[in-house]
């Protein structure tokens, strides 16, 4: 008599297969989701201290536009330029921990105009010379 134990054993190699593919695709998706828990998180922070500098800056420009020429506003030191266009204020809002919003004010009577606004990396910056990379000259 014959009994259908091949049957069972592909079944049990399937089955075991199929175990092991959702366990892999369940460990994928785990760490994908850990990632992007840890994008979203610094996203959030960047934003938050960018609109901090932001909120600081506006309140700084409103000064000087209301005739204010301190040389620090809020722990900020302001630099003043004189051009042919007038009377500029210079001054820089740290927005988080390696960046800092620059800000150039044309100042006029009782306003002024927004020369620059942005917002630039200020941490150290190190080339990367591990890697030897060829000059054009002969080997």
């Amino acid at each position: 008599m014959r009994r259908g134990g091949t049957v069972s054993g592909a079944v049990s190699l399937v089955m075991i297969f199929a175990v092991l593919c959702l366990t892999v695709f369940s460990v994928l998706t785990l760490s994908t989701a850990v990632g992007e828990s840890k994008l979203a998180q610094a996203t959030a922070q960047h934003t938050a201290d960018y609109y901090a500098a932001d909120a600081q800056a506006t309140a700084i420009a409103a000064q000087l536009g209301q005739g204010s020429r301190a040389q620090e506003i809020d722990g900020i030191a302001i630099a003043y330029t004189n051009d042919a266009e007038g009377q500029q204020a210079i001054f820089f809002v740290p927005a988080g921990e390696n960046q800092t919003l620059s800000v150039i004010l044309l100042l006029q009577n009782q306003s002024y105009d927004i020369l620059k606004w942005e917002l630039t990396y200020s941490g150290d910056w190190q080339a990367d010379q591990s890697i030897a990379v060829w000059d054009g000259g002969a080997a």
